[in-house]
């Protein structure tokens, strides 16, 4: 067995040891030493521990549980589904991951090594027979980095144990990969210059995990000589590829440190999806891509940090798919597995899912300080976030195919986001929005304006929330749905016009964690163990929805978090939202006597409303004018890009400092 040197990747805790015997030794032995510092009480959970450094050090023992969760359990295959659409590959991405998780548990463990070789050889004879599921992009390039990932760990020439996975698996293993990189590359793709890196192919998420495989497959191309003088078809080497992405890459990670985290904001199964990508070029890229790589994790998770509890993030987000908006469940595993924190730390550990294997086998940590921001919540205290997100561009062909061209890509403003960000942070709830102008749903790219979410999330084990949301027809997805504006704990919001498949406005409010609504004056109030909430129609009345009413989705194949629905009598009424803490509020009357003793105005549409903050808030139903905060118009364009006391930069600087307290760490992206 070879073990990695001081500077490869994968130095970190568990790759370092790979049997059983020896990796359970490695486990105890941290376990023992974090005890003799006194940083882990014996009988504490790495959930239960308040020091950042402790927590971290227990991801490998927390990784490691997954793995050796599986020891010895068979290959169970995901089933294959047919065609989405016409015209389009098998889909069969569930397929493929349930492959790569079962190899990637064997080689872990050292168990079941042929029966790993077997699977992967099936998995790429798969996409052989069936040469449509290559390029859908639903299925293959989901899972192809891992494999590559696997290659790099346990191939022939492998960091970890060389030789797990045969020369004869992994020679054909890259074939279909390469197919795919055949077709779906050309040269303009990594014309940084020209895009800035803002021209997507299909979304977001997609265009990182198409990026990856078309670099970490040129990596390896370029050096085995069956590929390495091929010519893709619309021309370029590997090797030209490769050096050429690694450029792209320093530059995509530049873009989002200078413009812009996430246009698909805080959308957590798709921003998992977009950041697994990225744990390759960490591990298995040249020192600047490592470093950018690096970075930019550290910049998402001080971002997602910030503004979660209980592992579940809050603020305005978008493409969150409606059912999806009203329940915790589709947060990362990514939160337990950093910071012992979230769901699986109350309940079951995760189960081990092929889409997570490369942040699992990776020798990527976050930064202590970035641990503490998570960890801390009560310690953060209030405080307001803005940032500035892109989301005003050319939207492009929503293509089925990766091997579409570059012609049909959506193409982002590098002017100006048109969006804010703002959420307000408070240990007892967060509240959050994306502020825009009432645009036309054309001046938006699709994958910013589908399933915009706003609303509040309190803590507790069922993460109780408020949202008002003009609820999507199918209760699928809607785009351009609404818009809103929002001063600390309160948020105005309202349908758009402008809308694509919206239906009526609705405001959800859940069952569990919340008390039953109580109305006075027409206000209807709830509290958690620790805030108060009101939601208030402007102008008009309310009836409680049907339940049933979002019971379904178009597919049927998705159950909804049953809730209470308030109905607005008027679709296009403006609705109030406002949440305190029961520590500032002193008591739920008292919170009841300063909502009720402030009234909207209504004058030629224009809603002018003093919050129980104190604040002043104009906001026009016409949707016309900006929205006012305190007589001053809403700045859509603010000079920091980041700005909260946890994460700031400014506007196109590439210069990030993530702090908390006496930590901090300075992320320098224009190296």
């Amino acid at each position: 067995m070879r073990v990695p040197s001081a500077n490869s990747p994968g130095i970190r805790g568990r790759w370092v040891c790979r049997s059983p015997v020896n990796a359970f030794l490695m486990a105890g032995a941290l376990m023992v030493g974090a005890l003799m510092a006194g940083s882990i009480p014996a009988t504490a959970g790495p959930a239960s521990d308040p020091h950042p450094e402790a927590v971290l050090a227990g991801t490998d023992r927390r990784i490691d549980a997954i793995f050796r969760a599986e020891a010895g359990m068979p290959l169970k295959r995901a089933a294959k589904h047919p065609p989405l659409k016409k015209n389009r590959g098998p889909y069969v991405r569930a397929y493929s991951f349930s492959i790569v998780g079962f190899a990637a548990k064997c080689f872990y463990l050292g168990e079941q090594i042929d029966e790993a070789n077997a699977a992967l050889a099936e998995n790429a004879r798969y996409y052989l027979d069936n040469p449509l599921a290559i390029v859908d992009r639903d299925s293959f390039h989901w899972h192809a980095d891992v494999v590559m990932r696997l290659i790099e760990l346990y191939g022939t020439n492998g960091s970890v144990t060389p030789g797990m996975i045969t020369p004869e698996t992994e020679s054909l293993c890259l074939e279909p990969i390469w197919i795919y990189c055949d077709r779906a590359s050309w040269p303009s793709q990594v014309d940084y210059k020209k895009s800035q890196t803002w021209s997507t192919h299909c979304s977001e998420n997609h265009h990182a995990m198409h990026i990856t495989v078309l670099w970490h497959f040129a990596k390896l191309a370029k050096d085995r000589d069956e590929y390495m003088n091929r010519e893709y078809r619309h021309g370029g080497t590997p090797a030209a590829y490769y050096r050429d992405f690694n450029e792209y890459f320093r530059v995509y990670c530049l873009e989002r440190a200078r413009k812009g985290f996430g246009v698909e904001m805080m959308s957590p199964g798709y921003n998992a999806t977009m950041m697994k990508a990225f744990y390759n070029f960490y591990d298995f890229g040249e020192p600047e891509v490592r470093r950018a790589a690096g970075n930019l994790l550290d910049l998402y998770f001080a971002y997602w940090a910030q503004e979660q509890i209980d592992g579940v993030s809050g603020g305005g987000k978008s493409r969150i798919y409606f059912g999806k908006g009203l329940s915790p469940r589709g947060e990362s595993s990514m939160s337990w597995i950093y910071f012992g924190i979230g769901r699986f730390a109350v309940g079951k550990q995760p189960r081990l899912n092929g889409h997570d294997v490369n942040p699992y086998l990776s020798s990527y940590r976050p930064p202590a300080v970035v641990a503490d921001i998570a960890l801390d919540v009560r310690g953060r205290g209030q405080y307001e976030i803005h940032q500035r997100v892109q989301g005003l561009g050319r939207q492009g062909h929503t293509f089925p195919m990766m091997d579409a061209r570059e012609k049909t890509s959506t193409v982002l403003r590098t002017d100006g986001g048109g969006i804010l960000r703002y959420t307000f942070c408070d240990p007892a709830f967060i509240i959050g929005t994306p502020m825009h102008e009432p645009r036309p749903l054309r001046d938006w790219v699709y994958i910013s304006s589908q399933n915009r979410w706003h609303g509040v999330i309190f803590p507790g084990d069922d993460l109780p929330r408020i949202v008002p949301i003009a609820r999507p027809a199918d209760n699928w997805e809607a785009k351009n749905a609404q818009w809103s504006v929002q001063s600390k704990g309160t948020l105005i919001a309202q349908k758009l016009r402008s809308n694509q498949g919206a239906s009526e406005m609705i405001i959800w409010i859940s069952k569990e964690g919340l008390s039953e609504p109580r109305e006075k004056d027409g206000v209807l109030f709830v509290e958690s163990d620790q805030a108060c909430a009101a939601v208030r129609v402007v102008g008009g009345g309310y009836s409680w929805g049907d339940p049933n009413l979002v019971s379904g989705t178009p597919t049927g194949r998705r159950k909804i978090r049953v809730g209470r629905l308030v109905v607005p009598e008027d679709e296009y009424a403006p609705v109030i939202v406002e949440v305190m803490s029961k520590k500032e509020a002193t008591s739920f009357p008292r919170f009841v006597d300063l909502v009720l003793a402030n009234k909207p105005q209504v004058d030629s549409g224009v809603v002018a409303y003093t919050t129980v903050y104190g604040d002043e808030l104009t906001f026009d139903a016409n949707q016309k004018a900006t929205p006012t905060i305190n007589g001053r118009p809403v700045d859509y364009t603010p000079k920091n890009v980041y700005d909260s006391p946890f994460l700031r930069a400014e506007y196109d600087s590439g210069i990030v400092t993530i702090r908390k307290g006496q930590r901090e760490k300075l992320l320098d992206f224009t190296k």
